[in-house]
């Protein structure tokens, strides 16, 4: 039964080689800002009073392997933050990356990430973070809570 993050770690890792993220760093972007101001991004945004469901897990090119996340109103602050910052309507993946995989060790692999069913809620916070890469990998900081 898979309830925690060292849950799936154990569950995958004899199949594949891989850059695991820390779990404090566990995160789901709804914008990545790059270099900008952060200042104009200190905003009102109002959140729904809801979690956010995670459910299944998923890979973008073989390389990424994430947690899917849904909930009802993930997409509608999205659109804001396009709309506010007028940027090009570009298509969301709520998700949340929980590996960067070097190599895949075994062809099984594909069934047991398919086999992995979640039942998760975790809390609907918005923050805007820093990043600063580093040797060891990011470190993250919380900036502003929406």
């Amino acid at each position: 039964n898979i309830v925690t993050y060292q849950d799936i770690k154990d569950k995958i890792s004899p199949y594949i080689d891989a850059k695991w993220v820390k779990e404090e760093n566990l995160h789901l972007t709804h914008l990545f800002i790059g270099e900008d101001d952060t200042e104009k991004y200190k905003i009102d945004l109002t959140l729904p009073k809801e979690n956010i469901k995670l459910t299944t897990l998923g890979m973008f090119d073989k390389k990424i392997l994430f947690i899917k996340a849904y909930s009802k109103e993930i997409f509608s602050i999205n659109n804001r933050l396009q709309k506010i910052y007028n940027l090009p309507k570009k298509k969301f993946y709520p998700h949340i990356t929980i590996a960067r995989i070097k190599n895949i060790k075994q062809e099984h692999f594909f069934n047991v990430i398919k086999e992995i069913k979640l039942d998760l809620d975790v809390d609907f916070d918005v923050y805007l973070y820093s990043s600063k890469l580093t040797p060891n990998g990011p470190i993250y900081k919380k900036i502003y809570k929406y």
